[in-house]
């Protein structure tokens, strides 16, 4: 395998735990949507998951901004801070979606 090759590898790699990443934050803003509908009579419950909607929203933001980066490191060739050997984002950018409670 040569470098090219490992290099595409690691990108595919990056690309697929990006997007696992994203619907993990995703599936719960939709979930707590289709919620609202069906609790739309129920003020105190709309006020509750429209404030879960805003903590995966905002879950979703940072998730963004880390792809955002790794995406600047490797545009300037910093390939070997963007990715680790594994294709996970490099340690020093959290890789935790999960929204604090």
């Amino acid at each position: 395998m040569n470098e090219l090759d490992r290099e595409l590898a690691a990108a595919e790699r990056v690309g697929r735990a990006i997007i696992h990443e994203a619907r993990n934050v995703l599936t719960p803003i939709t979930s707590a949507a289709f919620l609202l509908d069906t609790h739309a009579d129920d003020p105190a419950k709309v006020r509750e998951l429209a404030k879960k909607i805003e903590v995966f929203a905002k879950a979703e933001e940072r998730l963004v901004a880390k792809m955002r980066a790794v995406l600047d490191r490797e545009r300037l060739g910093d390939t070997a801070s963007a990715v680790s050997p594994t294709g996970a984002p490099a340690p020093s950018a959290p890789s935790s979606t999960v929204p604090p409670k």
